[in-house]
């Protein structure tokens, strides 16, 4: 390569040349003599028929379709600083570059000269002055054609050849590692010889898009045909050599933009970076992408004091480069163990306790004389003889009833197991593959059937919270790899209807207010029936047994699985925050961490909370079995404590109304998630309220007439209320009235344990027979099997989603039936995933508790 005193002399050349040829009056001059042909037009004609070819006379005749092409050359390989400071190629030596550049400015004296012969009186009087004058059209094209030309002969070189050994100048003398340097080349030298996997990676990087002016921030290469071994235009590629291919990497580099788009005012749709896809050789590592990357950046103009510059790059590895490792590998043995349990509790509970009794005791060549004839078809028989007998018997009551009696008697009498295989010798073994069976556990999870006295409303109310809960991550989490986002959001949020999905937040605080409505309602209702002694190990074994099994398995499988369920451009960097945070997670301690890259399973953190607010519960609800006022005068407290908590906390640190901004300039969405959002101090209100109305309902014991005026009235309230706090940012998020910190700070307050209560009048009604149609929706039997499979589906539905939105190789161009269409599918799949999970890992361990103490299976 050079050595630095060429660089010094192309430097000085370059000094000398810049101000000349990068002014905007020579650039005009030359793209009025002939805008239509490029460099990358002469590079391929040269390409065909070299350059040193060329006759003088047929170079002449061609010139005026080379001249901007020619003039474009020059400017990229002397005002090029980038490629200037890593060096010009061997083949161009300065002395050849300095001779051009001497015919070149005597070109520029010899066409003022010979223009300034013919001009009238007050025309321009120096080169630059001709320059500026688009009148004066003179032969510098034509020079600049016969000097570069004449160069270029010297060396032997084509212009293609001459831009490739730049290129490879400027790569040698950059920082990027040395065995990236040499793929590189090999690359280069492929492109020349039209090599089809050189060709391939070519075409696998991004292309400048379309819809720039919509800051599609997305410039998508193609990684698929990056690792692709073959392509469809291969079959016409014919190279006279054949080289030895390089292995690719698919990249991605982030370049910072020198302005950022924010929806309402926080920020939440971020393109300040621009993010470019290459498909470059697999030994160039992140940093070396980077550096590749700031070579080509480097010759953009600088706009209002802002270079641009990769900021950093990242390099997607492929499936055989992200290895199993110990803990994966545990991980697949504890799911393929629980695997073979339930198959094997399937298979006992269907072919042992289901199939063979049913053999042994069917009629097929049987008859009352038959020794082998059943009991219960000999006592079935003995019935149809004696029908006043049983009624004697049994008072008098209905023949029928008799016999249905009879026979279900009969039927567990013989049913029972006999000597040899009694409960006590499958306590142990049997019991425990019961529980896994997929047979017995399906039938429960698709049961309607509902114990006596349950509030039939909440499983409605937890269907369509944990809807609206998939409904908002659908969007908010697919708008990540949106190449339509500045566009499309800021269009989105000025519908009112938008709040219904912008502020679907509070669909969380619903499922606080069922958490403490029930556990209110159900323990004084236990209160009641055992005189106030409850075994507080139990209360709280069980909450901790029923919600940690699945639990602990998500997280497994995220912390393990899941990074090899994803590949493609949109792969995040591994998550390791549950390698190193499980165990506040097995704690339920997890909310409390100081930066949101901390949260393993970061959705999580509802569990979290529920279960603190759980561990309080009994402070709130002994005091209402004992002492009603007291207990009504401690959750009146907690609530207001909990209110004052939120406001000063969002006042201090000048937090927003909403995740999606919807402050004015002062307010600061940085501490929104760790230091309110997650906090449970700030997130009790609506389960104080749950917890209220669950003693309300335990009190009226579910049976309140209300006045039909008082009825409407208290609807109406709740409607209000309730629509309140759900539109009330849409101006703020449409950007008509932002909020101040001190209306940030009120709304955060109020506006969960508002939304609490009108959820609490709407079970409430519900369950007093006061809510009319509504109680019927929320009441219908279709929904008692699917509010089962909440809980589940809460785990499982965010790794779906990343699974399907991290794995796409296309952004996606978001519409609003793009909206629906995401929604319903991630429903669907999220509900499918949670029944297997609740199967395996849910129902199991619910059973389990039961063979632990039995004394709950007999309850």
């Amino acid at each position: 390569m050079n050595s630095a005193g060429t660089i010094q002399k192309n430097l000085q050349l370059q000094k000398k040349l810049a101000p000349l040829l990068h002014s905007e009056e020579f650039w005009n001059w030359t793209q009025q003599l002939n805008s239509r042909h490029t460099l990358l037009r002469m590079a391929a004609l040269s390409a065909e028929d070299n350059f040193t070819s060329y006759n003088r006379t047929e170079f002449k005749e061609t010139s005026s379709e080379k001249d901007l092409s020619l003039l474009d050359l020059i400017g990229r390989l002397i005002g090029n600083s980038t490629l200037l400071n890593s060096g010009l190629p061997p083949s161009l030596s300065s002395q050849s570059i300095g001779s051009a550049i001497g015919q070149l400015l005597s070109s520029f004296q010899s066409t003022t000269t010979v223009n300034r012969n013919n001009t009238d009186e007050g025309s321009p009087s120096s080169a630059n002055d001709l320059i500026q004058s688009p009148k004066y059209k003179g032969g510098l094209p034509e020079s600049i054609t016969n000097i570069l030309g004449s160069v270029l002969q010297e060396n032997n070189m084509s212009p293609s050849e001459a831009i490739f050994e730049q290129i490879k100048g400027a790569i040698e003398n950059s920082n990027a590692s040395e065995s990236c340097k040499e793929d590189a080349f090999r690359v280069s030298d492929g492109l020349q010889t039209q090599q089809p996997w050189a060709l391939r990676m070519f075409d696998a990087s991004a292309k400048i898009p379309t819809d720039l002016l919509n800051l599609n921030i997305f410039w998508t290469g193609s990684y698929d045909e990056c690792y692709s071994d073959s392509s469809v235009a291969a079959a016409l590629l014919h190279p006279k050599t054949r080289l030895p291919s390089v292995k690719p990497r698919f990249c991605t580099v982030l370049v910072n933009l020198p302005f950022a788009f924010g929806a309402g005012g926080g920020g939440a749709f971020d393109a300040s970076k621009l993010k470019i896809d290459t498909c470059l050789p697999k030994s160039c590592s992140s940093q070396d992408t980077k550096v590749l990357a700031n070579l080509l950046l480097g010759s953009i103009p600088s706009v209002r004091n802002f270079s641009f510059a990769a900021s950093s790059a990242y390099c997607q590895p492929t499936p055989e480069e992200v290895p199993y490792e110990t803990k994966d590998i545990v991980m697949m043995c504890l799911l393929s163990m629980l695997g073979l349990i339930a198959v094997a509790g399937t298979a006992y509970e269907v072919i042992v306790m289901e199939l063979i009794p049913k053999f042994k005791n069917s009629q097929k060549h049987e008859t009352p004389d038959d020794p082998n004839f059943s009991n219960l078809e000999r006592i079935e028989s003995s019935i149809e003889n004696k029908p006043y007998i049983l009624r004697h018997a049994n008072g008098g009551s209905s023949e029928s009833t008799q016999k249905q009696n009879v026979k279900e008697n009969i039927k567990d009498d013989t049913l029972k197991p006999k000597h040899g295989d009694t409960e006590e010798k499958r306590s142990v073994v049997a019991k425990i593959l019961l529980a896994f069976s997929v047979y017995s556990n399906g039938k429960r999870i698709l049961s309607t059937a509902q114990p006596k006295g349950s509030l039939k409303a909440v499983n409605g109310i937890r269907f369509l919270s944990m809807s609206w809960v998939i409904l908002g991550h659908s969007i908010a989490f697919s708008l990540q790899y949106t190449s339509n986002v500045p566009n499309f959001a800021s269009d989105f949020l000025q519908r009112t209807s938008a709040s219904a999905i912008t502020n679907a937040l509070v669909s969380v605080d619903t499922f606080f207010v069922l958490s403490g409505l029930l556990t209110s309602y159900l323990l004084l209702k236990e209160m009641k029936k055992s005189k106030g002694r409850i075994n507080w190990f139990i209360f709280y074994f069980h909450r901790y047994w029923r919600l940690t099994p699945i639990y602990m398995i998500m997280i497994g499988i995220y912390a393990t699985l899941f990074n090899h369920m994803i590949f493609g451009p949109a792969r995040p960097p591994t998550d390791t925050s549950c390698d190193r945070k499980w165990w506040m997670n097995l704690l339920y301690i997890n909310n409390f961490v100081d930066k949101s890259e901390d949260l393993c399973l970061a959705w999580s953190w509802y569990l979290n909370n529920d279960m603190q607010f759980y561990v309080l519960s009994p402070l709130l609800i002994v005091p209402l079995f004992y002492k009603e006022l007291i207990g009504v005068i401690i959750s009146v407290a907690f609530l207001f404590g909990v209110t004052i908590t939120s406001g000063v906390i969002s006042y201090n640190y000048k937090l927003p109304p909403s995740t999606l901004g919807g402050g004015d300039p002062n307010t600061d969405p940085t501490h929104f998630m760790t230091s309110y959002y997650i906090r449970p101090y700030c997130r009790m209100g609506p389960y104080v309220c749950g917890v209220l109305t669950g003693y309300i309902l335990h009190k009226t014991k579910g049976k309140y007439q209300i006045n039909t005026y008082m009825n409407l009235l208290g609807w109406a309230l709740a409607a209000t209320c309730a629509s309140a706090v759900l539109y009330g940012l849409s101006g703020a998020f449409r950007g008509e009235h932002l909020l101040s910190v001190e209306e940030s700070a009120v709304y955060n307050a109020l506006h969960r344990s508002v939304w609490g209560a009108a959820v609490c009048w709407v079970i409430f009604a519900c369950a007093t027979g006061n809510g009319g149609f509504i109680n019927t929706l929320l009441s219908w039997s279709a929904f008692v099997p699917l509010s089962r499979l909440t809980y589940a589906s809460y785990l499982v539905h965010l790794i779906v989603m990343n699974v399907f939105n991290l794995s796409r190789t296309r952004p996606f161009y978001m519409t609003d039936y793009a909206q629906v269409y995401l929604f319903l599918g991630h429903l669907f799949i999220s509900y499918a995933v949670a029944f297997v999970a609740s199967l395996l890992f849910e129902s199991p361990f619910m059973a389990l508790e039961k063979i632990i103490f039995p004394s709950r299976a007999r309850k």
